[in-house]
């Protein structure tokens, strides 16, 4: 496992088994412990606007159905396809389960408070197209925000200008500085973790902590289902290809991305994958797995969808039909464009849940164990574009 996730797993662990031993005391050190979780989270959470909407806004840009038209249609049936049965998969599970009942909610960040919504479903259906993109930032609206993203990404793909070139050069410029923003601020989870684990067992004691593990478990069992279950089955109808040999061929890819969360970086050794190893065609597979590391990330979403119901089960937020009909059509529009890097999920949970009233605050209950999660579905949204790109591109002739 890598470095960070177990300095990140050692500090919740270090911060919980202080708190639970030293026992009604530990509450002494909220001076030193709260303050130190509360700082760690507001640096992530201050990337939330500039890292998610430069990410979507890169991400629709750079699809172009123009290119590889054929390709392109296929790409984006079988992404939405994928996408949007990984996320039933999540939301069902978490459903099912209910990690987030049964807790004391006022061991919770924020005290546990929520801001009760004012608008009936219709407003809220109106709701979700700005008027503002401004005011709905401020008033932590994510929902309206994408809605912009993608309005502006749409209509920057069609602006042939060297100036709207330049906008999106500026554009990838703020995406790269809130993703260099976002590792730094990672460097720090160790210790904002262990604080807020020292705070949440000196509030609730060490039952604070099991609907995480709970979270946990639900999110690994509804990633591994993709992974093993829909992906095989895909495979199986869809191509000629054979799940077992496919997943032999792949091994140094999922590898990677396990290793470094981060689908990005793992895009050079997919693309040999798919070269050397499924033989998939060279022009074929560059373009879906070039586009795929950033616009196809069915892990994601899954998380995505489950972590924003599981912190409204936290919260005692029950949504309705209709609202998790929205979260699911977020969680996937957010798993096209959440950044291909690690930790780039906390942010776009943070701002959903906002749109129900819950805090943004409520995310450091995922910071503990969301690492390794991120490493699981990191290697879940690899899998999932060279499925995609062997079903698309077939397999080349030997040369």
């Amino acid at each position: 496992m890598e470095r960070l996730a177990l300095r990140i797993l050692a500090g919740l662990a270090l911060g919980a088994i202080g708190a639970a031993a030293l026992g009604p005391t530990a509450m002494e050190l909220r001076w030193l412990m709260e303050p130190v979780g509360a700082i760690f989270m507001r640096l992530l959470l201050c990337l939330v606007l500039p890292l998610a909407i430069s990410a979507l806004v890169l991400a629709v840009a750079e699809l172009r159905p123009g290119t590889l038209l054929g390709t392109g249609w296929r790409l984006l049936a079988l992404t939405l396809g994928l996408t949007s049965i990984a996320v039933a998969i999540g939301i069902t599970l978490v459903q099912l389960v209910r990690p987030g009942e049964g807790i004391d909610r006022s061991t919770l960040p924020a005290d546990g408070k929520v801001t009760p919504a004012t608008t009936d479903a219709v407003q809220a259906v109106i709701d979700i197209f700005p008027a503002n993109p401004f005011l709905a930032a401020t008033d932590r609206n994510m929902v309206p925000i994408l809605v912009f993203a993608v309005l502006a990404g749409l209509a920057l793909r069609r602006t042939e200008t060297p100036a709207a070139r330049r906008l999106q050069e500026g554009v990838q410029g703020v995406f790269d500085v809130c993703a260099a923003g976002v590792g730094m601020v990672m460097t720090l989870a160790p210790l904002g973790v262990g604080a807020l684990a020292w705070m949440a067992v000196a509030k609730g004691g060490l039952e604070a902590l099991l609907p995480v593990g709970r979270f946990a478990l639900v999110a690994g069992v509804a990633l591994g289902l993709q992974a093993l279950v829909v992906y095989p089955v895909a495979l199986r109808l869809l191509s000629n290809a054979k799940p077992l040999a496919f997943f032999r061929a792949v091994r140094p890819a999922l590898a990677m991305a396990f290793a470094t969360a981060s689908s990005a970086a793992t895009l050079p050794t997919t693309l040999r994958v798919a070269d050397e190893g499924l033989r998939v065609p060279r022009e074929t597979g560059r373009f879906i797995l070039t586009v795929g590391a950033s616009a196809n990330q069915n892990g994601t979403a899954l998380y995505e969808g489950v972590a924003i119901l599981f912190i409204c089960q936290l919260y005692g937020v029950d949504l309705t039909l209709p609202q998790q009909a929205l979260v699911a059509g977020v969680s996937v529009l957010a798993g096209v464009g959440t950044a291909g890097v690690p930790a780039a999920s906390i942010p776009v949970i943070a701002a959903v849940v906002g749109s129900f009233g819950v805090p943004a605050e409520a995310v450091a209950v995922l910071v503990g164990v969301d690492r390794l999660l991120d490493m699981c579905r990191t290697t879940v949204n690899v899998a999932g574009d060279l499925v995609i790109a062997r079903i698309v591109g077939g397999e080349r002739d030997e040369e």
